[in-house]
This record gives structure tokens, sequence and C-alpha cells, in this order.
């Protein structure tokens, strides 16, 4: 018989197609600070949100299009957060779940080494249901008998497979640059409270999510003291170590991030002298032929 669902049951399963590269990394950091940290600080406009840009970009394309952060076209504009990647490790002791490297299989057709799903094609698998259900009718070509209820064991399934993934130790410098002491006060609050200890968050971008930690020590660089005629900041630098993963080789790669396959239902071989229609030597009570 066959085995029914229960009701109210979520048959649907959503994956992410995207691979997971260092834009990918980098996208996600980035969207943490910007989005779930959400800093705020007080400025001559009011409690206004402290903008995060990765790294510097080229002064004449922040004139152009992020005049906000060049008012005078010279010097940026402060309260202001920026990432820059610091340096990147492969470490051998981490290796996720996997000992060692496993090559892709079935290169010629397409990739793939881990699987990641499995599911039932519905479509080819009722085909072979039916099927046998009409060959054990009385004329063997009764249609009424498609849909009868069986145990089919002729099951064709798709598999999802990806490329194995390489783990990478990336750290972070978060540098926060202010006009006042207040305002640097008000940062770096947030960084010290919406975490616990030890500092352990998750960070994610398009499907992929990622551990993070917080380095405790939180370097301080200002000229506030001084006598000296360069402009007066008040910066302070955060370290942040990802623990991510790279999967396939980006641009470069030759095959889909995400692989599908079907598997054989069931698998026949015939015998060459069915083939080549040979008769079957004699012998007593043997057929003059062989079986198809």
């Amino acid at each position: 018989m066959p085995i029914n669902t229960k009701p109210n049951v979520d048959l649907n399963t959503r994956y992410s197609l995207a691979g997971s590269t260092h834009e990918t990394i980098d996208y996600a950091l980035y969207n943490f600070l910007n989005d779930a940290l959400n800093v705020y600080c007080t400025t001559n406009a009011g409690f206004t949100k402290v903008p995060v840009i990765f790294s510097i970009p080229e002064r004449a394309y922040q004139v152009k299009n992020q005049n906000t952060l060049r008012p005078n076209a010279r010097t940026l504009n402060y309260p202001l957060m920026s990432i820059s990647k610091e340096s990147m490790n492969r470490n051998p002791t981490n290796r996720g779940r996997y000992g060692v490297g496993i090559y892709p299989y079935f290169t010629a057709l397409g990739g793939g080494t881990l699987d990641i799903a499995r599911i039932i094609n519905q479509d080819k698998t009722k085909n072979f249901a039916n099927s046998n259900s009409i060959r054990k009718s009385a004329s063997k070509k009764d249609k009424n008998y498609q849909t009868f209820p069986e145990n089919n064991k002729e099951i064709v399934y798709q598999t999802m497979s990806i490329p194995m993934p390489s783990f990478v130790e990336i750290t972070y410098k978060i540098t926060a640059i202010t006009d006042y002491q207040q305002q640097m006060n008000q940062i770096l609050q947030v960084f010290q409270n919406f975490t616990s200890t030890p500092g352990v968050f998750n960070i994610e971008h398009e499907g992929n999510k990622y551990e993070a930690f917080l380095s405790p020590d939180f370097t301080i660089e200002n000229n506030a003291a001084g006598l000296d005629v360069d402009e007066r900041k008040f910066q302070s630098n955060i370290s942040i170590m990802v623990l991510g993963y790279l999967i396939g080789k980006g641009d470069n790669q030759e095959y889909p991030n995400v692989v599908v396959r079907e598997s054989a239902a069931k698998i026949q071989i015939q015998r060459e002298r069915v083939v080549l229609g040979d008769e079957v030597p004699y012998h007593i009570g043997k057929k003059v032929k062989y079986r198809p």
C-alpha cells in the first residue's frame, strides 16, 4: 500500500544555488555591520547613522558617487567605519567534517563531489509504477490498472551535489574614525555589548552562513593630546576573524556549483547470445533459442 503523507506537511525544500566566494564573505560582514548592528551616533545633524564602507574607494569615485563622504572633495566626512581585509589563512586543522580532499567524480558529466540533497523524481517514478501495474493486468495492456497501488521499488532519485569546500580563516580590521570622543564612545559601546563572552556571532549572505569571532582587544589611536597641526580625529581598530568556506572556483569554474543528477531505477544486462541471435547448443530439455 502507498505511504500517505500527513496533512499540513510542507514538502517544499529550498536550497541556495549561490556559491561561496571571497566576495560573499566580504558582503556577509558588511551587511552585518551596516544592517544588523546599525550603529548611530550624535553629530551636528542630529542622531545619524554611521556610514560603513569596504576599504577606501578611489577618491574620484567617492567625489562623484558618494559625495556625502567627501563634502569638500578632499577630506572624509566623519564619523565613519571602514572594513579592510588584513590576512587570510587556510588552516589545515580547520577542515570541517571532511578529513581529506575529495576529487570530483563523474568529471566528464559535470563535476560534483558532495551530495547535499536528494529528492524523488515523481514523474519518472510514476511511469515505472504505472508500467509495472499495467503488466499485472490480464491483457497486460489494460491502462485502467496504471494507478493500482503497490510497493514500487523502481524509484528515480534526483541528487544535488556541490564541489568540495575549502575552509579559510579571514581576519578583517574595522576602523572607526570620529571627530569627537563622545561619538567614539557611542560606537565602541555597540561592539562591546552586542555579543557575550567570548565574542562569537554568525553572519550570512545569499544563504551562506559563517561564524565570526570578535577580538577582545580594541586599539585606540588618536592625536587629541598632541599640539601638532594634523587633523584632529579619534580612531579605533577592531579585529574580527571569520571562519569561511569557498565553494567552487568562482568565475573560473568550468561546471555549475550545484549539479543535479538522476539515478537509475533498474539495471538490465542482456546476454551477447541474445543480441546476436545464436541458438542454444544441443542439450536435452533446453529450448531451441535463448529466451529474450
